[in-house]
Protein backbone atom coordinates (compact mmCIF):
# COMPACT_ATOMS: atom_id res chain seq x y z
CA UNK A 1 0.00 0.00 0.00
CA UNK A 2 1.48 3.05 -0.74
CA UNK A 3 1.99 5.37 1.75
CA UNK A 4 -0.43 8.66 2.56
CA UNK A 5 0.82 12.17 3.75
CA UNK A 6 0.01 12.67 7.28
CA UNK A 7 -1.73 15.90 6.52
CA UNK A 8 -3.95 13.62 3.64
CA UNK A 9 -4.69 10.98 6.21
CA UNK A 10 -6.07 13.00 9.29
CA UNK A 11 -8.38 15.33 6.69
CA UNK A 12 -11.20 16.44 8.75
CA UNK A 13 -14.52 14.18 7.33
CA UNK A 14 -17.36 15.64 9.11
CA UNK A 15 -17.78 19.13 10.49
CA UNK A 16 -17.21 17.98 13.55
CA UNK A 17 -13.40 17.01 12.93
CA UNK A 18 -13.00 20.64 11.22
CA UNK A 19 -10.91 22.30 13.79
CA UNK A 20 -11.09 25.87 14.83
CA UNK A 21 -14.12 27.11 12.59
CA UNK A 22 -17.31 26.97 14.64
CA UNK A 23 -18.83 29.85 12.55
CA UNK A 24 -18.70 28.49 9.67
CA UNK A 25 -19.65 24.67 11.14
CA UNK A 26 -22.55 25.93 12.67
CA UNK A 27 -23.98 27.81 9.82
CA UNK A 28 -23.72 25.12 6.93
CA UNK A 29 -25.11 22.18 9.67
CA UNK A 30 -27.86 24.47 10.73
CA UNK A 31 -28.92 25.58 6.77
CA UNK A 32 -28.21 21.88 5.71
CA UNK A 33 -30.56 20.69 8.75
CA UNK A 34 -33.62 23.16 7.86
CA UNK A 35 -32.93 22.01 4.07
CA UNK A 36 -31.84 25.95 3.14
CA UNK A 37 -29.17 25.75 0.84
CA UNK A 38 -27.77 28.38 -1.44
CA UNK A 39 -26.69 27.94 -4.91
CA UNK A 40 -23.03 29.24 -4.19
CA UNK A 41 -20.46 29.46 -1.41
CA UNK A 42 -17.47 31.02 -1.34
CA UNK A 43 -14.56 29.89 1.37
CA UNK A 44 -12.00 32.14 1.98
CA UNK A 45 -8.75 32.61 3.97
CA UNK A 46 -5.33 31.89 4.72
CA UNK A 47 -3.89 28.54 3.29
CA UNK A 48 -4.25 25.16 5.26
CA UNK A 49 -7.27 26.11 7.31
CA UNK A 50 -9.98 23.88 6.00
CA UNK A 51 -11.73 25.50 3.17
CA UNK A 52 -11.08 22.54 0.56
CA UNK A 53 -11.81 19.76 3.37
CA UNK A 54 -15.24 21.92 4.12
CA UNK A 55 -16.23 21.94 0.57
CA UNK A 56 -15.64 18.30 0.15
CA UNK A 57 -17.56 17.47 3.41
CA UNK A 58 -20.53 19.95 2.16
CA UNK A 59 -20.61 17.99 -0.99
CA UNK A 60 -20.91 14.45 1.02
CA UNK A 61 -24.12 16.31 3.32
CA UNK A 62 -25.43 17.20 -0.14
CA UNK A 63 -25.00 13.62 -1.80
CA UNK A 64 -24.96 11.38 0.99
CA UNK A 65 -27.79 8.56 0.74
CA UNK A 66 -28.97 9.64 3.94
CA UNK A 67 -28.93 13.36 2.77
CA UNK A 68 -29.27 16.39 2.68
CA UNK A 69 -27.91 15.83 6.31
CA UNK A 70 -25.61 17.53 8.62
CA UNK A 71 -23.74 14.36 9.38
CA UNK A 72 -22.75 12.58 6.47
CA UNK A 73 -22.63 8.27 7.07
CA UNK A 74 -19.03 8.17 5.37
CA UNK A 75 -20.07 5.25 4.46
CA UNK A 76 -22.58 4.90 1.56
CA UNK A 77 -20.79 4.54 -1.94
CA UNK A 78 -21.54 8.44 -2.47
CA UNK A 79 -19.84 9.30 0.40
CA UNK A 80 -16.53 7.09 -0.27
CA UNK A 81 -16.29 8.00 -3.96
CA UNK A 82 -16.15 11.92 -2.70
CA UNK A 83 -14.00 11.21 0.10
CA UNK A 84 -11.60 8.72 -2.80
CA UNK A 85 -12.24 12.26 -5.22
CA UNK A 86 -13.88 9.96 -7.64
CA UNK A 87 -17.50 11.24 -7.89
CA UNK A 88 -19.16 11.33 -10.97
CA UNK A 89 -21.37 13.93 -9.54
CA UNK A 90 -18.79 16.21 -7.33
CA UNK A 91 -16.22 17.76 -10.09
CA UNK A 92 -13.01 19.53 -8.09
CA UNK A 93 -11.48 22.09 -10.49
CA UNK A 94 -7.99 23.83 -10.07
CA UNK A 95 -9.02 27.52 -10.80
CA UNK A 96 -4.76 28.18 -11.91
CA UNK A 97 -4.48 25.75 -14.33
CA UNK A 98 -8.18 25.83 -15.61
CA UNK A 99 -8.54 29.82 -15.82
CA UNK A 100 -9.54 30.40 -19.46
CA UNK A 101 -12.74 31.18 -20.99
CA UNK A 102 -12.56 27.74 -22.72
CA UNK A 103 -12.57 25.42 -19.53
CA UNK A 104 -15.55 27.62 -18.35
CA UNK A 105 -17.57 26.97 -21.79
CA UNK A 106 -17.05 23.39 -20.92
CA UNK A 107 -18.15 23.42 -17.37
CA UNK A 108 -21.32 25.66 -18.76
CA UNK A 109 -22.06 22.80 -21.12
CA UNK A 110 -21.83 20.05 -18.52
CA UNK A 111 -23.96 21.82 -15.57
CA UNK A 112 -27.62 21.03 -17.42
CA UNK A 113 -27.27 17.49 -16.99
CA UNK A 114 -28.70 15.90 -14.36
CA UNK A 115 -26.26 13.90 -11.22
CA UNK A 116 -25.12 10.29 -12.11
CA UNK A 117 -26.25 8.81 -8.78
CA UNK A 118 -26.41 11.61 -6.05
CA UNK A 119 -28.85 14.85 -5.47
CA UNK A 120 -27.08 17.27 -6.96
CA UNK A 121 -23.72 18.31 -9.03
CA UNK A 122 -21.46 20.27 -7.26
CA UNK A 123 -18.92 22.32 -8.64
CA UNK A 124 -15.51 22.81 -6.68
CA UNK A 125 -13.36 25.37 -7.64
CA UNK A 126 -10.12 25.98 -5.93
CA UNK A 127 -7.82 29.12 -5.97
CA UNK A 128 -10.81 30.95 -7.99
CA UNK A 129 -9.43 34.10 -7.67
CA UNK A 130 -6.96 32.85 -10.79
CA UNK A 131 -9.98 33.01 -13.75
CA UNK A 132 -9.36 35.06 -16.01
CA UNK A 133 -11.92 37.80 -16.40
CA UNK A 134 -13.79 36.39 -19.44
CA UNK A 135 -13.93 33.48 -17.66
CA UNK A 136 -15.76 34.95 -14.49
CA UNK A 137 -17.68 36.73 -17.52
CA UNK A 138 -18.60 33.53 -18.55
CA UNK A 139 -19.37 32.06 -15.34
CA UNK A 140 -21.78 34.93 -14.18
CA UNK A 141 -24.64 34.16 -15.80
CA UNK A 142 -24.65 30.24 -14.90
CA UNK A 143 -24.11 31.16 -11.44
CA UNK A 144 -26.63 33.88 -11.42
CA UNK A 145 -29.50 31.00 -12.03
CA UNK A 146 -28.17 27.62 -12.42
CA UNK A 147 -30.17 24.33 -12.58
CA UNK A 148 -31.63 23.20 -9.02
CA UNK A 149 -29.45 20.21 -9.12
CA UNK A 150 -26.45 22.56 -9.33
CA UNK A 151 -24.29 24.03 -6.71
CA UNK A 152 -20.99 25.68 -6.52
CA UNK A 153 -18.34 25.94 -4.19
CA UNK A 154 -15.47 28.28 -4.14
CA UNK A 155 -12.26 28.16 -2.31
CA UNK A 156 -10.11 31.15 -2.52
CA UNK A 157 -6.56 32.63 -0.52
CA UNK A 158 -7.03 36.09 -2.41
CA UNK A 159 -10.90 37.29 -2.12
CA UNK A 160 -10.42 40.74 -2.87
CA UNK A 161 -9.20 39.74 -6.28
CA UNK A 162 -12.61 38.10 -7.32
CA UNK A 163 -15.09 40.34 -8.79
CA UNK A 164 -17.56 42.30 -6.67
CA UNK A 165 -20.14 40.64 -9.45
CA UNK A 166 -19.65 36.99 -8.43
CA UNK A 167 -19.41 37.47 -4.78
CA UNK A 168 -22.38 39.52 -4.38
CA UNK A 169 -24.08 35.83 -5.91
CA UNK A 170 -22.46 33.56 -2.98
CA UNK A 171 -22.48 33.17 0.71
CA UNK A 172 -19.56 33.99 1.83
CA UNK A 173 -17.56 32.03 4.63
CA UNK A 174 -14.30 33.45 6.33
CA UNK A 175 -12.14 31.14 7.83
CA UNK A 176 -10.50 32.60 10.65
CA UNK A 177 -6.45 31.56 11.24
CA UNK A 178 -6.61 28.20 13.86
CA UNK A 179 -4.57 29.11 17.47
CA UNK A 180 -1.99 27.76 18.28
CA UNK A 181 -3.48 25.74 21.30
CA UNK A 182 -5.70 24.05 18.96
CA UNK A 183 -2.95 23.31 16.62
CA UNK A 184 -1.03 21.68 19.52
CA UNK A 185 -4.02 19.51 20.25
CA UNK A 186 -4.40 18.22 16.92
CA UNK A 187 -0.86 17.71 16.34
CA UNK A 188 -0.80 15.85 19.91
CA UNK A 189 -4.01 13.64 18.51
CA UNK A 190 -1.88 12.84 15.23
CA UNK A 191 1.50 11.78 17.18
CA UNK A 192 -0.37 9.55 19.30
CA UNK A 193 -1.99 7.80 16.30
CA UNK A 194 1.31 7.47 14.79
CA UNK A 195 3.76 6.90 17.71
CA UNK A 196 5.76 9.62 17.47
CA UNK A 197 7.25 10.96 20.91
CA UNK A 198 6.74 14.68 20.91
CA UNK A 199 7.40 17.05 23.81
CA UNK A 200 4.98 19.81 24.07
CA UNK A 201 7.96 22.86 23.61
CA UNK A 202 8.15 21.49 20.32
CA UNK A 203 4.27 21.18 19.58
CA UNK A 204 4.62 24.60 20.48
CA UNK A 205 7.02 25.68 18.20
CA UNK A 206 5.80 23.86 15.74
CA UNK A 207 2.33 25.87 16.25
CA UNK A 208 4.19 28.74 16.15
CA UNK A 209 5.88 28.72 12.95
CA UNK A 210 2.72 27.29 11.17
CA UNK A 211 1.51 30.20 11.59
CA UNK A 212 -2.55 29.50 11.79
CA UNK A 213 -2.11 26.61 9.55
CA UNK A 214 -2.67 22.89 10.05
CA UNK A 215 -1.56 21.71 7.38
CA UNK A 216 0.86 23.10 7.47
CA UNK A 217 2.06 21.73 11.12
CA UNK A 218 1.17 18.71 10.01
CA UNK A 219 3.68 18.63 7.24
CA UNK A 220 6.18 19.68 9.76
CA UNK A 221 5.36 17.08 11.77
CA UNK A 222 5.50 14.36 9.59
CA UNK A 223 9.24 15.92 8.18
CA UNK A 224 10.44 16.11 11.89
CA UNK A 225 9.80 12.22 12.61
CA UNK A 226 11.99 11.49 9.94
CA UNK A 227 14.22 14.02 10.19
CA UNK A 228 14.73 13.31 14.19
CA UNK A 229 15.55 9.83 16.16
CA UNK A 230 13.68 9.57 19.24
CA UNK A 231 11.42 12.02 20.97
CA UNK A 232 11.44 15.26 19.48
CA UNK A 233 12.02 18.23 20.85
CA UNK A 234 11.86 22.28 20.38
CA UNK A 235 16.11 22.15 19.73
CA UNK A 236 15.33 19.52 16.91
CA UNK A 237 12.20 22.25 15.56
CA UNK A 238 14.28 25.45 15.75
CA UNK A 239 17.38 23.45 14.16
CA UNK A 240 14.89 22.02 11.15
CA UNK A 241 13.22 25.72 10.67
CA UNK A 242 16.16 27.91 11.24
CA UNK A 243 14.41 29.43 14.46
CA UNK A 244 15.24 30.32 18.21
CA UNK A 245 15.22 28.12 20.99
CA UNK A 246 12.85 29.43 24.10
CA UNK A 247 16.44 28.84 26.58
CA UNK A 248 17.96 30.97 24.34
CA UNK A 249 15.51 33.74 23.91
CA UNK A 250 15.70 33.85 27.73
CA UNK A 251 19.30 33.84 28.45
CA UNK A 252 19.57 36.71 25.86
CA UNK A 253 16.62 39.09 26.94
CA UNK A 254 18.31 38.36 30.54
CA UNK A 255 21.38 39.77 29.44
CA UNK A 256 19.37 42.69 27.85
CA UNK A 257 18.49 43.53 31.58
CA UNK A 258 21.68 43.13 32.69
CA UNK A 259 23.14 45.71 30.55
CA UNK A 260 25.55 43.10 29.26
CA UNK A 261 26.11 44.38 25.94
CA UNK A 262 29.34 41.39 25.37
CA UNK A 263 26.86 38.83 26.18
CA UNK A 264 24.31 39.73 24.19
CA UNK A 265 26.48 40.64 21.17
CA UNK A 266 27.89 37.16 22.03
CA UNK A 267 24.49 35.39 21.85
CA UNK A 268 23.72 36.61 17.97
CA UNK A 269 27.29 36.12 17.11
CA UNK A 270 26.77 32.49 18.11
CA UNK A 271 23.44 32.33 16.28
CA UNK A 272 24.55 33.34 13.22
CA UNK A 273 27.81 31.21 13.65
CA UNK A 274 25.02 28.88 13.28
CA UNK A 275 23.50 29.98 9.78
CA UNK A 276 20.28 31.22 11.60
CA UNK A 277 19.07 34.31 9.55
CA UNK A 278 18.98 37.56 10.91
CA UNK A 279 15.89 38.37 10.39
CA UNK A 280 14.44 35.51 12.30
CA UNK A 281 16.34 36.25 15.32
CA UNK A 282 14.70 39.64 15.36
CA UNK A 283 11.20 37.97 14.84
CA UNK A 284 12.20 35.29 17.85
CA UNK A 285 13.45 38.38 20.12
CA UNK A 286 10.24 40.40 19.30
CA UNK A 287 8.15 37.57 19.63
CA UNK A 288 9.83 37.22 23.39
CA UNK A 289 10.08 40.26 24.33
CA UNK A 290 6.42 41.16 23.53
CA UNK A 291 4.82 38.28 25.43
CA UNK A 292 7.12 39.80 28.60
CA UNK A 293 5.23 42.91 27.87
CA UNK A 294 1.41 41.52 27.69
CA UNK A 295 2.52 39.22 30.74
CA UNK A 296 3.82 42.55 32.98
CA UNK A 297 0.99 44.58 32.02
CA UNK A 298 -1.74 42.36 32.79
CA UNK A 299 -0.28 40.57 35.66
CA UNK A 300 -2.71 40.33 39.00
CA UNK A 301 -5.22 41.12 36.62
CA UNK A 302 -9.03 39.74 37.17
CA UNK A 303 -8.88 36.61 34.97
CA UNK A 304 -5.27 37.45 34.38
CA UNK A 305 -4.13 33.85 33.90
CA UNK A 306 -6.35 32.91 31.04
CA UNK A 307 -5.66 36.35 28.85
CA UNK A 308 -1.98 35.38 29.66
CA UNK A 309 -2.90 31.48 27.92
CA UNK A 310 -5.20 33.16 24.75
CA UNK A 311 -2.07 36.49 24.14
CA UNK A 312 0.93 34.02 24.98
CA UNK A 313 1.45 31.32 22.74
CA UNK A 314 3.84 29.19 25.38
CA UNK A 315 3.78 25.82 26.96
CA UNK A 316 2.61 26.49 30.72
CA UNK A 317 5.69 26.31 32.24
CA UNK A 318 7.37 28.67 29.96
CA UNK A 319 4.37 30.69 30.71
CA UNK A 320 5.76 31.23 34.61
CA UNK A 321 9.34 31.92 33.40
CA UNK A 322 7.75 34.48 32.00
CA UNK A 323 6.47 35.57 34.54
CA UNK A 324 9.42 35.82 36.68
CA UNK A 325 11.36 37.70 33.86
CA UNK A 326 8.50 40.02 33.26
CA UNK A 327 8.86 41.97 36.57
CA UNK A 328 12.53 42.40 36.53
CA UNK A 329 11.70 45.40 34.50
CA UNK A 330 9.07 47.95 34.48
CA UNK A 331 6.32 47.67 32.67
CA UNK A 332 7.11 51.31 30.70
CA UNK A 333 10.75 49.64 29.81
CA UNK A 334 9.74 46.62 28.45
CA UNK A 335 7.33 48.68 26.45
CA UNK A 336 10.29 51.09 25.21
CA UNK A 337 12.47 47.66 24.21
CA UNK A 338 9.39 46.31 21.85
CA UNK A 339 9.26 50.06 19.92
CA UNK A 340 13.24 49.80 19.54
CA UNK A 341 12.92 46.39 18.34
CA UNK A 342 9.81 47.24 16.08
CA UNK A 343 12.12 50.39 14.76
CA UNK A 344 14.81 47.65 14.00
CA UNK A 345 12.34 45.59 12.17
CA UNK A 346 11.30 48.66 9.62
CA UNK A 347 15.25 49.45 8.98
CA UNK A 348 16.60 45.64 8.91
CA UNK A 349 13.78 45.47 5.99
CA UNK A 350 15.06 47.88 4.28
CA UNK A 351 18.98 47.65 5.00
CA UNK A 352 21.23 46.26 3.24
CA UNK A 353 23.55 45.28 6.31
CA UNK A 354 20.55 43.28 8.27
CA UNK A 355 22.87 42.29 10.80
CA UNK A 356 24.73 45.97 11.50
CA UNK A 357 21.13 46.87 12.30
CA UNK A 358 20.22 44.57 14.51
CA UNK A 359 23.75 45.08 16.18
CA UNK A 360 23.56 48.51 16.42
CA UNK A 361 19.93 48.02 18.04
CA UNK A 362 21.10 45.39 20.62
CA UNK A 363 23.76 47.80 21.92
CA UNK A 364 21.61 50.25 22.29
CA UNK A 365 19.33 48.31 24.36
CA UNK A 366 21.75 46.59 26.30
CA UNK A 367 23.59 50.26 27.13
CA UNK A 368 20.31 52.33 27.49
CA UNK A 369 19.97 54.22 30.36
CA UNK A 370 17.94 53.27 33.69
CA UNK A 371 14.08 53.73 33.11
CA UNK A 372 12.49 56.32 35.93
CA UNK A 373 8.93 56.30 36.15
CA UNK A 374 7.47 60.12 36.49
CA UNK A 375 6.13 59.02 40.09
CA UNK A 376 9.67 58.30 41.28
CA UNK A 377 10.99 61.44 39.33
CA UNK A 378 8.39 63.55 41.06
CA UNK A 379 9.21 61.76 44.17
CA UNK A 380 13.21 62.70 43.90
CA UNK A 381 12.30 66.29 43.34
CA UNK A 382 10.32 66.65 46.21
CA UNK A 383 13.24 65.17 48.29
CA UNK A 384 15.17 67.40 46.36
CA UNK A 385 13.31 70.73 46.79
CA UNK A 386 13.27 69.92 50.68
CA UNK A 387 16.55 68.93 51.09
CA UNK A 388 17.42 72.07 49.61
CA UNK A 389 15.35 74.44 51.37
CA UNK A 390 16.52 73.19 54.92
CA UNK A 391 20.14 73.67 54.28
CA UNK A 392 19.74 77.15 53.27
CA UNK A 393 17.37 79.70 51.19
CA UNK A 394 19.94 81.82 49.42
CA UNK A 395 21.70 78.67 47.88
CA UNK A 396 18.50 77.45 46.80
CA UNK A 397 17.27 80.72 44.75
CA UNK A 398 21.17 81.46 43.67
CA UNK A 399 20.97 78.15 42.00
CA UNK A 400 17.79 78.29 40.47
CA UNK A 401 18.91 79.90 37.32
CA UNK A 402 16.75 82.84 36.02
CA UNK A 403 15.57 83.69 32.46
CA UNK A 404 17.15 87.47 31.74
CA UNK A 405 14.40 90.11 30.92
CA UNK A 406 13.53 90.10 26.88
CA UNK A 407 14.53 93.76 26.81
CA UNK A 408 17.80 93.69 28.48
CA UNK A 409 18.89 91.10 25.49
CA UNK A 410 21.59 92.36 23.11
CA UNK A 411 19.76 93.10 19.78
CA UNK A 412 21.86 90.79 18.23
CA UNK A 413 21.70 87.80 20.38
CA UNK A 414 18.46 85.67 19.57
CA UNK A 415 16.11 85.42 22.79
CA UNK A 416 16.62 83.05 25.36
CA UNK A 417 12.84 81.80 25.39
CA UNK A 418 11.83 78.23 25.59
CA UNK A 419 12.48 75.85 22.33
CA UNK A 420 9.32 75.82 20.40
CA UNK A 421 7.77 72.63 19.83
CA UNK A 422 5.61 73.78 16.63
CA UNK A 423 6.30 75.45 13.44
CA UNK A 424 5.93 79.40 13.41
CA UNK A 425 6.97 82.30 11.18
CA UNK A 426 10.56 83.08 10.86
CA UNK A 427 12.73 85.47 10.61
CA UNK A 428 15.14 85.83 7.61
CA UNK A 429 17.33 88.86 9.21
CA UNK A 430 20.81 87.93 8.69
CA UNK A 431 22.83 86.91 11.94
CA UNK A 432 26.19 87.71 12.60
CA UNK A 433 28.07 84.58 13.06
CA UNK A 434 27.24 82.79 16.89
CA UNK A 435 30.20 80.22 17.60
CA UNK A 436 29.49 77.41 19.77
CA UNK A 437 26.08 79.28 21.42
CA UNK A 438 24.80 77.97 23.88
CA UNK A 439 21.27 78.36 22.77
CA UNK A 440 22.48 76.23 19.22
CA UNK A 441 23.70 73.77 21.77
CA UNK A 442 20.54 73.75 23.75
CA UNK A 443 18.44 73.44 20.56
CA UNK A 444 20.80 70.24 19.39
CA UNK A 445 19.37 67.21 21.81
CA UNK A 446 15.57 68.20 20.99
CA UNK A 447 16.11 68.50 17.13
CA UNK A 448 17.94 64.46 17.26
CA UNK A 449 14.77 63.44 19.22
CA UNK A 450 12.64 64.72 16.91
CA UNK A 451 14.52 63.66 14.06
CA UNK A 452 15.27 60.31 15.51
CA UNK A 453 10.94 60.28 15.59
CA UNK A 454 10.59 61.09 12.13
CA UNK A 455 13.72 59.38 10.52
CA UNK A 456 15.78 57.55 12.76
CA UNK A 457 18.51 56.89 10.25
CA UNK A 458 19.46 61.04 9.75
CA UNK A 459 18.93 61.25 13.55
CA UNK A 460 21.86 58.15 14.00
CA UNK A 461 24.32 59.96 11.60
CA UNK A 462 23.90 62.96 13.43
CA UNK A 463 24.26 61.74 16.45
CA UNK A 464 28.32 61.97 16.90
CA UNK A 465 28.16 65.48 14.94
CA UNK A 466 28.10 69.18 16.41
CA UNK A 467 26.96 72.46 15.33
CA UNK A 468 30.59 74.56 14.99
CA UNK A 469 29.11 77.97 13.82
CA UNK A 470 26.21 80.00 12.54
CA UNK A 471 27.12 82.88 9.79
CA UNK A 472 23.94 84.84 8.55
CA UNK A 473 21.47 81.71 8.75
CA UNK A 474 23.87 79.36 7.46
CA UNK A 475 24.80 76.58 10.03
CA UNK A 476 27.56 74.67 9.98
CA UNK A 477 27.43 71.44 11.41
CA UNK A 478 31.14 69.03 12.08
CA UNK A 479 30.82 65.33 11.08
CA UNK A 480 33.05 62.65 11.80
CA UNK A 481 35.48 61.86 9.07
CA UNK A 482 33.22 58.87 7.58
CA UNK A 483 32.47 60.21 3.72
CA UNK A 484 29.27 58.21 4.11
CA UNK A 485 27.73 60.23 6.79
CA UNK A 486 28.20 63.57 4.36
CA UNK A 487 26.99 61.61 1.44
CA UNK A 488 23.75 60.76 3.44
CA UNK A 489 22.99 63.76 4.99
CA UNK A 490 23.92 65.81 2.17
CA UNK A 491 20.79 64.17 -0.36
CA UNK A 492 18.09 66.79 -1.32
CA UNK A 493 15.44 65.57 0.54
CA UNK A 494 17.45 64.57 4.06
CA UNK A 495 18.45 68.49 3.90
CA UNK A 496 15.34 69.71 3.71
CA UNK A 497 14.29 67.61 6.75
CA UNK A 498 16.99 68.61 8.68
CA UNK A 499 16.41 71.89 7.81
CA UNK A 500 12.82 72.74 7.97
CA UNK A 501 13.30 70.79 11.71
CA UNK A 502 16.13 73.42 12.39
CA UNK A 503 14.26 76.16 11.42
CA UNK A 504 11.19 75.29 13.25
CA UNK A 505 13.11 75.18 16.65
CA UNK A 506 15.48 77.98 16.07
CA UNK A 507 12.69 80.14 15.14
CA UNK A 508 14.77 81.42 12.02
CA UNK A 509 15.81 80.19 8.68
CA UNK A 510 18.37 77.95 8.39
CA UNK A 511 20.19 76.01 6.26
CA UNK A 512 23.20 73.66 6.66
CA UNK A 513 26.08 72.76 5.26
CA UNK A 514 28.69 69.80 6.53
CA UNK A 515 32.54 70.06 7.29
CA UNK A 516 34.76 67.72 9.27
CA UNK A 517 34.90 67.57 12.63
CA UNK A 518 38.65 67.62 14.18
CA UNK A 519 39.66 64.44 16.01
CA UNK A 520 40.04 66.18 19.10
CA UNK A 521 36.12 67.76 19.07
CA UNK A 522 34.20 66.69 22.00
CA UNK A 523 30.76 66.31 21.90
CA UNK A 524 28.16 68.93 21.65
CA UNK A 525 26.90 68.24 25.37
CA UNK A 526 30.01 68.34 26.97
CA UNK A 527 30.69 72.40 26.35
CA UNK A 528 27.49 72.72 28.90
CA UNK A 529 28.04 69.83 31.36
CA UNK A 530 27.81 70.81 34.72
CA UNK A 531 30.11 68.55 35.60
CA UNK A 532 33.08 70.31 33.92
CA UNK A 533 32.15 73.38 36.49
CA UNK A 534 32.13 71.95 39.77
CA UNK A 535 31.38 75.37 41.67
CA UNK A 536 28.01 74.39 40.38
CA UNK A 537 25.39 74.04 43.69
CA UNK A 538 24.66 70.60 44.64
CA UNK A 539 20.80 70.45 43.76
CA UNK A 540 21.70 71.72 40.42
CA UNK A 541 23.87 69.08 39.77
CA UNK A 542 21.68 66.38 41.09
CA UNK A 543 18.82 67.83 38.97
CA UNK A 544 20.87 67.74 35.73
CA UNK A 545 22.06 63.56 36.83
CA UNK A 546 18.00 62.92 37.62
CA UNK A 547 17.16 64.18 34.00
CA UNK A 548 20.40 63.89 32.17
CA UNK A 549 19.74 67.43 31.29
CA UNK A 550 21.87 70.85 30.03
CA UNK A 551 22.37 73.80 32.16
CA UNK A 552 21.36 76.77 29.37
CA UNK A 553 22.44 80.02 31.70
CA UNK A 554 24.71 80.09 34.67
CA UNK A 555 23.64 82.26 37.66
CA UNK A 556 25.29 85.49 37.90
CA UNK A 557 26.97 86.51 41.27
CA UNK A 558 25.66 89.25 42.82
Amino acid sequence: MSYLPLARKYRPQTFEDLHGQPHVTTTLTRALAGQKVAQAYLFTGQRGVGKTSAARIFAKCLNCEKGPTPTPCNACPSCAQITQGNSLDVMEIDGASNRGIDEIRNLRESVPFAPAAGNFRIYIIDEVHMLTTEAFNALLKTLEEPPAHVKFIFATTAVNKVPATILSRCQRFDFRRIEPGAVVKVLQTVANSEKISAEEPALFAIARASDGSLRDAEVVLEQLASFVKGPIREADVTSLLGAIESDTLFAWTQAIIDRDAPAVLGTLAAQIQQGKEVMQLLLGLLRHVRNLAIVRNISGAPGSEALVAHLVDEPADHLKRLQEQAGRLPSGEWLLLLQLLLGAYDLMRRSPMPQTVLELVLIRAATREPWQSLDEISRRLEQLGRSGAASSSDPVRAAVPRPAPVQAAPVSTPPRAAVPLKAEAVETTPQPPVELSSELLAIWPPFLEQLGSQKMSLAAYLADARPLQLDEGRLTVGLPGFALHQEVLSVPEHRRIIEKLLSELYQRKVSVEYSVLPADAAPASAALSPSADPAAPAIVQDIVKLFNATVLDRPRPT
